[in-house]
């Protein structure tokens, strides 16, 4: 039963969830087979990874049937029936969250009655005025207004005669304004993926809808980032930077939570690519921006930091050298990892840490405690380790070896390891490469100046290169 669709299903809710699924399965408007509340005790017990070779069908058809003899079509049909009652659940619970869905399918129910105009249009009122109360316009805002007076003017009962041009023209205007918003979202996801994939995108009406935001009211801050976040893609100007963040941090609340992160990431995004081109003030400009992230809760689903968000914060308050802050974090928040990342993703940021602070030999026995599961802890950790090992030989020649020999291990995972992308790959193959190099250099009798210069050309044309700037860093 272990790999069927309804243990699946069972696997998604929480604790929580599935204790009020109990209720859900005895309610008779939902339920009316009582067989499928006693299958959903027997399995309960074995949550959450219902792993137990007891969760067997002809186990626990003996269990729901003690008198019968196995019929493993029955069991099935039960199963089923479960699974669809489970989806329904969660069609319900996700319902429950949205407010104005259910305004929505409210209204269509009193359209499709013909006795309930009257309701009908103190339900339109009601669901509009709600709206208006948001402090937000986004494109949901405005497709759902735009919704709203489509349903009113469509409806049998309204005499189209006593509609207004004013009422038109409004609806039209939430049309434009829904159609503008999303197409320049888009675009901004398209642009964001142009030169790392190396694509090109030919966005139709691009231009007339930078031209058609301007017909917005008067400092609307959602049209408005949404055109500065294209034009940092595009352009890749501090200033449309430096705009972008004053709207975000200027009109925090009138944007919605979605909203606030893909402007922040955007905002991320630049600040790691002027700091990855050596401007060191633009390092602690995204330190200070995932700083405010956490401050927001932007970096948080459900309660869940994701544990690559988890070591990129590190890394970059390690670059920075707020090695106090950095600290705290990794131990304030190592709570907030999923379970299954929470060991690797502590370990690896200590270890980044212990590093930082200039602690080799507990930087290595910290990392030889642990198996990293995951393929960029793994690399990290290996890559951590060659650092760690040049930077001991460079004081003690004794270590050539163990550079030598820990950098070949690094070429042969990478070029086993098909989890890997070719271009990550070769990066990092590239630096496995150049760290031996530059060790069999270091350890000839001379290192010359023209050795020297030769090598930081080659590193220079070396692309792609991974850690190129500490490289360059441990040729003196």
């Amino acid at each position: 039963m272990q790999n069927s669709k309804l243990i699946e299903l069972l696997k998604v809710l929480d604790a929580a969830e599935l204790k009020r699924l109990l209720s859900f399965l005895k309610s008779p408007f939902y339920n009316a087979n009582p067989h499928i509340v006693k299958l959903y005790l027997i399995l309960r017990t074995y949550f959450p990874d219902f792993a137990s070779p007891k969760l067997d069908k002809q186990h626990v058809f003996k269990k729901l049937f003690p008198k019968r003899v196995y019929d493993h079509q029955k069991l099935l049909n039960l199963m089923s029936d479960f699974t669809t009652l489970v989806k329904r659940y969660l069609s319900v619970l996700q319902l429950e969250k949205e407010e104005q869905l259910q305004d929505r399918l409210l209204l269509k129910a009193f359209a499709e009655r013909p006795d309930s105009y009257n309701v009908f249009v103190k339900q339109i009122q009601k669901t509009d005025s709600n709206l208006d109360k948001l402090p937000y316009r986004n494109k949901d805002f405005h497709q759902q207004k735009f919704w709203l007076s489509q349903l009113y003017f469509n409806h049998p009962g309204t005499d189209k005669f006593e509609l207004s041009k004013a009422q038109y023209d409004a609806s039209m205007q939430q049309l434009d304004r829904w159609f503008l918003l999303e197409k320049l979202l888009l675009s901004c996801e398209i642009k964001a993926r142009e030169k790392p994939l190396s694509e090109k995108y030919d966005i139709w009406l691009l231009q007339e809808i930078r031209e058609g935001v301007s017909h917005f009211s008067a400092g609307d801050p959602i049209a408005t980032a949404y055109l500065e976040m294209l034009q940092l893609l595009e352009e890749e100007e501090p200033s449309a930077y430096y705009n972008l963040k004053a709207l975000l941090m200027n009109h925090l609340p009138q944007f919605t939570r979605l909203q606030q992160q893909n402007i922040l990431q955007s905002l991320i995004n630049f600040t790691i690519r002027e700091g990855n081109r050596g401007d060191v003030n633009f390092l602690k400009e995204n330190l200070d921006l995932y700083k405010f992230g956490l401050a927001e809760q932007l970096f948080f689903e459900y309660g869940i930091l994701n544990d690559m968000t988890y070591i990129s914060i590190v890394n970059i308050a390690l670059r920075t050298k707020d090695l106090a802050w950095c600290l705290e974090f990794i131990n304030t928040n190592e709570k907030f990892l999923e379970p299954r990342a929470r060991k690797d993703a502590k370990t690896l940021a200590t270890a980044l840490w212990l590093y930082a602070e200039q602690k080799p030999d507990a930087t290595i026995e910290l990392l030889h405690k642990v198996d990293f599961l995951n393929v960029y802890y793994q690399i990290q950790a290996r890559v951590l380790l060659i650092k760690v090992y040049f930077e001991a030989f460079q004081k003690n020649d004794a270590y050539f070896e163990l550079v030598h020999a820990q950098s070949e291990a690094f070429e042969r995972y990478l070029r086993r390891n098909k989890k890997v992308s070719k271009a990550q790959g070769e990066a990092l193959l590239n630096f496995a490469l150049s760290v031996k190099r530059l060790a069999k250099l270091k350890t000839g009798i001379a290192f010359e100046e023209q050795s020297k210069r030769t090598f930081i050309q080659e590193l220079h044309e070396l692309k792609p290169l991974y850690n190129k700037s500490w490289l360059l860093r441990q040729i003196d």
